[in-house]
């Protein structure tokens, strides 16, 4: 790996995120963590007031604020290492043309685009281009997941042969019943091919199991409900059983109407010889069973954990938790990495990835509109 300062920061635009968006904030910190990336240029809001403000508060010189996606890429395409992408999903396909088709390459947060057809026409681009685009699945940038695929890939936990991964989250039904429904973004309640709650947090299960496993999904039966009511037929709880190559199953359970959940993300992987469990609220620790069923939990003092105690994930002493941001940071960490070297990176999860765990979204969208099992080609 790269070591912190032995290269100069690689420059950014970035479209998006202005500092009344829920994730701008976490990007600009993430990226400049580490020294690997400056922010120096950017169209953050459509509102000429709030872009303004955004660009002061994140350090970028008034004469690179733009005004519009497009004004920004035709003045920094020769200027810049990189755009990043922090919009609301469905502009995201426009802006990552507009990007590509400058030479630029192109960091998005999740899930890259809305539809599979979208991801299509960016990946049926020539190859060059596929290899310009990064996309930010930051769970897996917490070194105690790095840790689980350690163990994984080293055998430790035999053949894995069921996952259990959920993400509940209580915000649609929280505000609901707060009568604080109006606080949520338009963008959220609309569904289209791909219902939004699992652009927004399936493909964040699909890229952990993955990240850890490596598997290809096979099939796919699905039941999506409408229970908050904050829009009509918004699917706001899901649950899908998926099957993925060597008999692996995958149980995933998600949604935001599952009251006293803020963000209740937990993977827990069941192999022949062992089990490997972590929950992101506390997120330093890896609970590890063997193959005789006795228990321990590793952190980043354990001294078995190889991944976790790597000097680059120790910013600060152990018993003094590392977080989301965090592990933002470690993922454009590795990015940097990835644009240094122009090899692809371990940590950084391939265009191909990405693409899976849309065209699976869409197949828990089609099974649950079908009751019926639909198989993955």
């Amino acid at each position: 790996m790269t070591g912190k300062g032995t290269l100069r920061p690689l420059t950014v635009a970035m479209i998006g995120g202005g500092i009344d968006s829920a994730i701008g904030r976490v990007h600009q910190i993430a990226m400049q963590m580490d020294g690997r990336f400056k922010l120096v240029a950017g169209c953050f809001s459509r509102d000429a007031r709030i872009n303004q403000l955004s660009g002061l508060e994140y350090g970028v010189g008034i004469e690179r604020i733009r005004s519009s996606d497009f004004e920004l890429v035709e003045a920094e395409q020769n200027k810049i290492d990189a755009v990043v992408i922090a919009t609301p999903i469905w502009a995201h396909a426009s802006q990552i043309a507009l990007a590509l088709d400058r030479n630029l390459r192109v960091i998005s947060d999740k899930p890259l685009v809305a539809r599979v057809s979208e991801f299509e026409a960016i990946a049926g681009r020539d190859c060059a281009a596929r290899h310009r685009i990064f996309c930010i699945f930051n769970y897996t940038g917490y070194p105690a997941v790095r840790e689980m695929k350690r163990r994984v890939e080293d055998g430790q936990i035999g053949r894995v042969f069921k996952i259990m991964a959920e993400m509940p989250q209580d915000s649609y039904l929280r505000l609901k019943n707060q009568n604080r429904e109006s606080s949520i973004q338009k963008w959220r309640l609309k569904d289209d091919e791909i219902s939004c709650v699992s652009l927004d947090l399936f493909v964040h299960l699909h890229s952990l199991v993955s990240f850890v496993c490596g598997k290809k999904a096979r099939s796919v039966i699905a039941w999506s409900r409408s229970i908050s009511g904050v829009a009509a037929n918004l699917s706001d709880e899901v649950d899908a059983i998926i099957q993925y190559e060597d008999d692996m199953v995958l149980n995933a359970w998600y949604g935001k109407a599952a009251l006293g959940y803020r963000n209740g993300l937990r993977i827990r992987v069941l192999g022949t010889q062992g089990s490997l469990e972590w929950y992101q609220e506390n997120p330093e620790h890896l609970l590890i069973a063997d193959a005789i069923g006795d228990r321990l939990v590793a952190d980043r003092n354990s001294t078995n954990s190889l991944v976790t105690a790597l000097p680059r994930y120790q910013r600060f002493k152990a018993g003094h938790p590392a977080g989301f941001i965090e592990a933002f940071a470690n993922y454009y960490f590795d990015i940097a990495d990835a644009i240094a070297t122009g090899e692809p990176n371990p940590y950084v999860l391939p265009l191909t990835v990405v693409g899976e765990g849309l065209r699976v979204a869409q197949a828990i969208e089609d099974s649950s509109n079908t009751r019926r099992e639909v198989v993955l080609e």
